[in-house]
């Protein structure tokens, strides 16, 4: 689809193809009256959005980089990032994309403009939901469909999809081990809101599968006093400064370690929640986090919460032998606790901090 450029326009990309009818403005606004899906009449509202005179759009940010908050871009700096995208995925006109992402988020929001730019034909005929594979017919091929991994979880056979991309929330090794056998190319993305969806991807199955992030076209990346990584994006003026602790390997590849948020200090010790997660994410089928709990001795300790009734006092021994078995001392949790249920984000993304706060005082 070419190189990056400064001279792509907004204006020039009003026409979409959406269940194989192309539309203009006029045509979907029509097509979306006598439909009940909310999926579309947002769709729609974007596009009228997106094709009115002002070049900016407002964006509602997650939080990856501070607090949520809503952020103005560029229009042309969206095109941008699809054409990034393109490059990568090697798109060709007509190919067919799945909207299965709430179009109020920025992932959502990107798909329609990258369906916009590389002129892909947009299926749309089900509402955002964690089964998304279930509503597609027999026959119907889709060569790209963005998921977040809730969505995934769901998925036991993906032979009518060829390219799925996986966003919004982090992959444990026990999903990651579940999808190997999946005859699509599962790919993990990494950015956010502020930098317009992802500027790096990593290959999670089959051939060519690592656990190092490939960033996009023309990404530039190094680290801050932190260890955090710092990205810069040529169609962004600012530097993006993350809370993300990554180790560089290569000027265009990294390893994500996780959220500096997050990275529990426990007598000296500093622990990276996810890292650890990773570690033992075979031995527990219900969903859980480590988290730090302040100590008087340690500063902070480390602590289990399982989303789950209590288990059964046998159940419980075999998880602390297991995590006796997989952990170093330093990394087994002081205490474990159960909880009916997390707090979670639309995408199904644990919200940590809110879901403890009733075990920390």
């Amino acid at each position: 689809m070419g190189s990056i450029t400064n001279h792509l326009s907004f204006k020039d990309y009003t026409v979409l193809t959406i269940n194989g009818q192309q539309m203009n403005i006029q045509s979907l606004q029509e097509y979306c009256r006598n439909s009940e899906l909310t999926i579309l009449h947002d769709l729609a509202d974007f596009m009228n959005e997106w094709s009115d005179d002002s070049s900016q759009i407002r964006l509602q940010t997650s939080g990856s980089t501070g607090q949520p908050k809503m952020i103005t871009v560029q229009k042309n700096q969206m095109l941008q990032s699809a054409v990034a995208t393109a490059q990568y995925f090697d798109f060709q006109e007509g190919q067919t994309a799945l909207l299965n992402l709430p179009v109020k988020y920025i992932a959502g929001k990107m798909m329609i403009v990258r369906t916009l730019y590389s002129r892909l034909n947009l299926i749309c005929k089900f509402e955002s939901n964690s089964h998304p594979i279930q509503n597609l017919q027999e026959d119907e091929v889709i060569d790209f469909a963005p998921f977040v991994p809730m969505q995934i979880q769901n998925v036991k056979d993906t032979k009518s999809i060829k390219k799925i991309l996986l966003g919004g929330g982090t992959v444990s090794r026990e999903l990651e081990e579940s999808i190997q056998n999946l005859q699509a190319e599962i790919f993990l993305s990494y950015g956010m809101t502020e930098t317009l969806s992802h500027i790096a991807i990593r290959k999670l199955n089959g051939k060519n599968s690592s656990d190092k992030f490939q960033t996009l076209p023309n990404v530039n990346i190094h680290v801050d006093d932190r260890d955090c990584l710092v990205i810069k994006v040529p169609y962004i003026e600012s530097e993006v400064i993350t809370n993300d602790i990554v180790e560089i390997v290569s000027k265009d590849q990294f390893i994500w370690k996780g959220r500096i948020d997050n990275v529990i200090n426990s007598g000296g010790v500093k622990l990276h929640p996810e890292q650890i997660e990773n570690q033992i994410s075979t031995l527990i089928s219900e969903a859980f986090f480590v988290f730090g709990k302040p100590d008087n001795i340690l500063g902070e300790k480390l602590c289990l919460l399982i989303e789950s009734t209590p288990y059964s006092k046998e159940k419980l021994l075999q998880l602390e032998r297991g995590l006796g078995e997989r952990l170093s001392t330093y990394k087994i949790p002081k205490n474990i606790y159960f909880t009916p249920q997390f707090q979670r984000t639309y995408s199904g993304k644990v919200k940590r901090k809110e879901s403890v706060r009733y075990l920390i005082p």
